[in-house]
Formats: C-alpha cells, sequence, structure tokens
C-alpha cells in the first residue's frame, strides 16, 4: 500500500464510490421527476448515446494509456506530443463519418438513439453530446496513460457534481432539458480541461502540444484502436441492446422496468472498473521493462478480491432489493424486483470481464475483447429473439453475462501463460 499503486488504487477507489452516489442521486432525481414513460426514454438515449460516444472515441481511450507508458519508458524515452496529436485526428475523423451515417440513415437511426423518428431536436442534442462525451474521454485516457489519477477521477467526479445541478433547478424538467443541459455543461468542462493541459505544456515548452507530422503514430494509433473500436461498440452495446429491442417490441413503459435491473447493475460494476483504469498502463509499463511476473501476481490477488467482493455486494443488493428501488428509483419500479433480482447476479461476471480486460489489451496488440463481446452481442440478439416476457429477457441476459465473464477469465489465462513462458 505504500507502492504508488497502492496509493493509485485508495485515491481512485474513493473518488469513484462518490462518482457512483452521484449516479445514485441522479437517477432517484429523474425517476421522480419524469414520467415512466420518459424515464424509459431517458434511459434508452443514455445508453445510446454512450456507444455512440465510444465509437467515436475509436477505442483511442485504451490506445493512450496502453502507449503513453511504452512511449515514456522507451529507450531512449519518446516525446507523446505526435501520439496524442495522431490520437485526436483519428477521433475527428471516425465522428466525422458517424455523423455522415446518422445524417444518411436519419429516420432509422433516431428509432434506435431516442425511441421515436419525428423528434430531430433531440436527436441532434443526443449526436452532439456523444461528441463531446468523446472528446471528454479523450482526455480522461490521456489523465490515465499519464498516471494523472487525482485528475483523472477529480475530472470525473466534477463533472458528475456539474451534471446533478440542472436536475435540481431547471422547472417542467423533459428528457430534451436534461441532454440539452448535460450537453452544455460537458462542452464547458471540455474545453477547461483542453486549456488547462494546454496552457501548462505552453509554459513549459513555449510550444503548443500539437504535431503536424503524425503519420506514423497515426498508424500505430489505427492499428491498434480499430479493433477496440469494435469492442468499445460491442461493450457498450451489452447495456443499450435490451432496451433498444425491448422499446421496439414492448414500448417504453417495459423499457423503464427492465432499466432498473440494468441500472443497479451499471451502477455498481464502475466500482471494479476502477482498478483496471489503473492496471492498463501498470500492465503496459511492466511489459516494456520486462516486469509481466510481478504483474501476474498483483492480478491473481486481485482476481481473489473481486470475487469476495462480488459476491458480498451481489447479497447484499438482492436482500434488500426491494428496499434499494424504493430509495434509488421510485415506488412505482417496485414491481420490478423479481426480474431485477435476476439480473444482479450478473455483477460477478461482469466484474471479471472489467478485471481482465485492461490486462489482456495491454500484452496484446490482437483485439480478443473486440472478439469475445462480438461472440457476447451475438448471443444476446438470438436469445433475445426468443424472449417474450421481462422475466425471460432478465435471464437471457443474465446468461450473457455469464459468457462474457468466463470467455475474459480463460483468455487472460492463456495470454498469461503465453507471455511468461516467452
Amino acid at each position: 500500500m505504500n507502492s504508488g499503486l497502492g496509493q493509485d488504487v485508495i485515491w481512485t477507489f474513493i473518488l469513484q464510490i462518490a462518482i457512483m452516489l452521484c449516479s445514485f442521486c441522479i437517477n432517484k432525481i429523474l425517476a421522480n421527476r419524469l414520467s415512466i414513460d420518459d424515464f424509459g426514454q431517458f434511459n434508452l438515449i443514455k445508453r445510446s448515446v454512450q456507444v455512440l460516444s465510444f465509437i467515436m472515441l475509436a477505442g483511442v481511450g485504451i490506445a493512450l494509456p496502453r502507449y503513453i507508458p511504452r512511449y515514456k519508458n522507451s529507450t531512449p524515452p519518446q516525446s507523446i506530443i505526435p501520439l496524442l496529436s495522431a490520437s485526436l485526428i483519428y477521433i475527428i475523423v471516425v465522428s466525422l463519418v458517424v455523423f455522415f451515417i446518422c445524417i444518411l440513415f436519419s429516420t432509422k437511426v433516431q428509432d434506435i438513439v431516442i425511441g421515436q423518428s419525428e423528434n430531430v431536436y433531440l436527436f441532434t442534442v443526443a449526436i452532439a453530446y456523444a461528441f463531446i462525451l468523446a472528446l471528454i474521454q479523450y482526455v480522461f485516457a490521456y489523465y490515465r496513460g499519464t498516471s494523472s489519477f487525482k485528475w483523472y477521477n477529480g475530472s470525473q467526479l466534477a463533472m458528475q457534481i456539474l451534471i446533478t445541478l440542472p436536475l435540481l433547478l431547471i422547472p417542467f424538467l423533459t428528457v430534451n432539458k436534461v441532454f440539452l443541459s448535460w450537453l452544455i455543461i460537458t462542452c464547458l468542462l471540455t474545453v477547461f480541461l483542453f486549456f488547462r493541459e494546454t496552457s501548462s505544456y505552453y509554459k513549459q515548452t513555449k510550444h503548443l502540444p500539437f504535431e503536424i507530422h503524425v503519420k506514423k503514430h497515426l498508424v500505430t494509433i489505427a492499428k491498434y484502436s480499430s479493433g477496440r473500436l469494435v469492442g468499445d461498440f460491442f461493450q457498450f452495446s451489452l447495456s443499450a441492446f435490451p432496451l433498444v429491442y425491448i422499446s421496439n417490441v414492448l414500448g417504453l413503459q417495459p423499457t423503464a422496468y427492465f432499466s432498473v435491473g440494468i441500472t443497479l447493475v451499471t451502477m455498481v460494476t464502475p466500482l471494479f472498473s476502477f482498478i483496471g483504469i489503473i492496471l492498463l498502463p501498470y500492465v503496459s509499463k511492466a511489459m516494456a521493462r520486462n516486469e509481466l511476473s510481478s504483474a501476474n501476481r498483483v492480478v491473481s490477488l486481485l482476481t481473489l478480491f473481486y470475487v469476495v467482493s462480488s459476491l458480498a455486494i451481489t447479497a447484499i443488493i438482492y436482500i434488500l432489493i426491494k428496499y434499494l428501488i424504493i430509495i434509488f428509483f421510485a415506488e412505482e419500479y417496485v414491481m420490478t424486483t423479481d426480474t431485477s433480482r435476476i439480473m444482479v447476479f450478473s455483477i460477478l461476471p461482469q466484474a471479471l470481464f472489467l478485471l481482465y480486460r485492461n490486462t489482456i489489451d495491454a500484452v496484446s496488440e490482437i483485439p480478443y475483447n473486440a472478439i469475445f463481446l462480438g461472440i457476447c452481442i451475438a448471443a444476446m440478439a438470438i436469445s433475445f429473439s426468443f424472449c417474450t416476457t421481462l422475466t425471460e429477457f432478465a435471464y437471457a441476459y443474465l446468461a450473457v453475462s455469464i459468457l462474457q465473464g468466463l470467455l475474459s477469465f480463460v483468455t487472460w489465462q492463456i495470454l498469461k501463460n503465453r507471455n511468461t513462458t516467452a
């Protein structure tokens, strides 16, 4: 615990807890201030925007924490400025392609993203919000790569607090007002963080942190990130697809009910992603220094911790779920208790996935995560096609989560043995 890794873990854990509590507050406010249909649409848009933003991020959120430590620990150390410039160019190019596709297939994409096809204003706000989220995730990836975990977690916490405020202050709250206010706030915070890092670099070097000659680095980023782009799309689709599918098959009200179980899972699982946030640059640095065996010991200890803690959290939620739904949602959602109980068993396999995904990306350029996430989304699409009730959908969601955890566990064991032997 006296090591730099231990201090980063403690700091990250504390602030991620605070971020999770903010998420609880946001959910509670919206569950009470929006109608059941509007709450269902909010959750649909939220998950869809997450998918779009990570497509626009184009895998850079994983690439930067992997390559920044490698650049800095190479012999001799390389400047990371061309890498950052190439990453930003790559994000903008991919985002423009996404914008073009959204415009070209506007009617169909609107049905998927916002659950209706005649609200161009809300659709435009959602797409713009997705792009701003991609840009701020780019900054967060930079903080991870440079091990600036106080700024990484602090800026995320600041964003969560800031987007909570309009939910309390805006009269006659609507879904439109929620996402417009979040777009404005996230845009301002992104500009502030960009300005801070740019001015800080300029004070030290008297040069702007932008490199024109980035062709080689752009190839490096595109080669590594392209597979991760697909993986990010599949990963967030695992949360978005159920709501999109149920919205189109059963309507917005069942979507709202099903979102309770997904929200309970996704509000807890960030607690298990926080160590993975640190592990990617940590294992990448270990690979650069040929110290993978020590990293393996850390991952093995964390596996035991993840299993015990996720089982404990699952048991607590399972027993107290009725009261938790009342506390974090509203009494109207108590009827979702049975389906939500089924879905909370997804916490353990998803926790294991969140642990291993970063270590897998650190040791291999092959996008293994994208491959087995693609298998999972295909399994979800097939299993959902046979479901007709929310209970059946819940069991299908759980089965896919178990498959996700198993695939990541097995993949890490194979890669760990292969790299240790080498």
